[in-house]
């Protein structure tokens, strides 16, 4: 009997255990080793909001590398700059990804500074508990997360032949996309060819518009600072082909919609924050109205820089439209076959920025679902009906995700499939299909562009849903069979 209960107490404990993560860890995304992401505040010159000199911000670099090397520290470099915005700054030093920087929180919704104060110094000082305090940053700083997308590569990279499309026709007052992605291969999708987002102030070979970029006239490859954000991956072009299927029959997208695609994974699929977060505020600058954000990193603390770009988009007017990320059900398994729910929920194992839609209310955070009805799995072919789950390979939260996609079940594919979890991969030749949250995100973008365009007003999800169930009311739906899964609990259908 003794033996009996001992089994039953450790049973019980093992599982409690489990179930509250302190047996398994979860991994944290990677990152940069010996780096670091900064952000300056802006100055205030003769009423103007003005970035800070480099040769300031080289001079506070010093102050920083004096206190360190006065406590036996390795001194610290600038890296890079982000090319159009300089407050934007990446460092480098041994074991810099270590180091704890804390600036100051920020001040306002609206963020930025009031000025630099002080001399060298300038308070910068190494602590007793091995941080850093400088004062005069906007935010704490950041590891330089390596980004992931939900995805792998949909293709082999570097086998398509790069095909340099002709100028798109510009239009006055575009609506535009920005696509944070593998860039576009206009080979692969060519009915978006000519909808290219046109800079307008912009030449060939020249910063004509004095942005810090040069060339910039269809977008920017951040990957490898070039002008034409070329696709050597295919899953940028794949989700573009997502968006402009859902207002490819639309007269109004035909002459307003344009992609403006910011390269920032390479053809492995990888991508860093810092990058990516060059390229939001470019987005910003350049007149964005919502944002495709198919990617992620895995983090149990939010990153403060990622929070303020989300959050200057906000205050700018900028939807963010986020995959939720993947992970397989069968992580979620402990020894005894049971299922945890902790690898995929989004409040137990933070996906950035999907995750941020908990404090930030312009960013909607994206999943898949399919029917858990009989009559769907018996025969796939039939229209889906609720029940309805989140497709086991990608991730959900009823704090953090807040709509689930229902794609297309009429696929003409060979070989099982999941109803409502497939979408067509239109780079592919064999009519191949592809399932992740990459795929759900751009059909939300599509579809709020599609039905919200012409009289967009609103940024926030909130106000997005309300106008999108009055103008379509079968468009997006509310299901209570997704209460425990998605906060929202909304369905979206995705049948062009």
């Amino acid at each position: 009997m003794r033996i009996f209960t001992n089994l039953l107490i450790f049973t019980v404990a093992f599982w409690a255990l489990l179930s509250c993560n302190l047996i398994r860890s979860f991994p944290e995304s990677g990152h940069l080793p010996d780096q670091n992401i900064i952000l300056f505040p802006l100055i205030d010159v003769k009423g103007e909001k003005v970035f800070i000199p480099v040769a300031k911000q080289m001079e506070m670099v010093d102050s920083v590398n004096k206190e360190l090397l006065s406590n036996g520290k390795e001194t610290i470099k600038i890296k890079h700059w982000c090319p159009c915005d300089s407050a934007l700054v990446l460092l480098e030093g041994k074991n810099l990804d270590q180091l704890i920087i804390s600036g100051k929180e920020m001040a306002s919704s609206t963020g930025g500074g009031s000025g630099v104060s002080g001399e060298p110094p300038y308070g910068i000082k190494l602590n007793s508990d091995g941080s850093l305090t400088w004062p005069q940053l906007e935010e704490p700083g950041s590891k330089n997360y390596r980004l992931s997308l939900p995805y792998g590569p949909v293709n082999e990279p570097g086998k398509a032949v790069k095909v340099l499309l002709p100028p798109a026709n510009p239009t006055d007052h575009p609506f535009i996309i920005a696509i944070l992605d593998t860039g576009f291969d206009g080979s692969l999708y060519t009915p978006a060819s000519n909808s290219f987002w046109v800079n307008t102030a912009e030449i060939s070979g020249a910063d004509h518009d004095h942005n810090g970029l040069v060339g910039d006239q269809f977008g920017y490859d951040f990957v490898n600072n070039a002008s034409f954000p070329y696709d050597d991956n295919n899953h940028g072009t794949l989700v573009t082909s997502l968006i402009h299927e859902q207002f490819r029959n639309n007269p109004w997208a035909a002459g307003k919609v344009r992609f403006m695609h910011l390269k920032t994974f390479g053809a492995d699929g990888q991508g860093t924050l810092f990058d990516n977060l060059c390229a939001l505020s470019y987005a910003r600058q350049m007149n964005a109205k919502i944002i495709n954000a198919s990617w992620g990193f895995y983090s149990q603390q939010e990153s403060k820089l990622l929070g303020h770009f989300i959050q200057q988009l906000n205050t700018t007017g900028i939807t963010l439209v986020a995959a939720a990320g993947n992970k397989n059900e069968r992580l979620e398994r402990n020894p005894l076959g049971w299922l945890t729910g902790i690898y995929r929920n989004l409040d137990t194992n933070p996906f950035w920025p999907a995750a941020i839609s908990t404090t930030r209310d312009n960013v909607i955070a994206v999943t898949t679902i399919h029917s858990d009805s009989k009559e769907s799995k018996a025969n796939p072919a039939v229209s889906p009906e609720g029940p309805f789950d989140v497709c086991p390979n990608q991730n959900y939260s009823n704090h953090a995700v807040n709509i689930g996609v229902l794609n297309n079940p009429n696929l003409k594919v060979t070989g099982p499939i999941i109803p409502g979890c497939e979408v067509l991969d239109i780079t592919a030749t064999n009519g191949r299909t592809k399932s992740g949250s990459s795929f759900a995100a751009p059909v939300v973008t599509g579809k709020l562009v599609n039905k919200l365009g012409p009289g967009w007003s609103a940024h926030k999800r909130t106000d997005l849903y309300t106008k999108v169930r009055t103008l379509s009311p079968t468009t997006l739906k509310t299901d209570p069979s997704l209460t425990n899964r998605l906060k929202d609990h909304y369905v979206l259908r995705h049948e062009p």
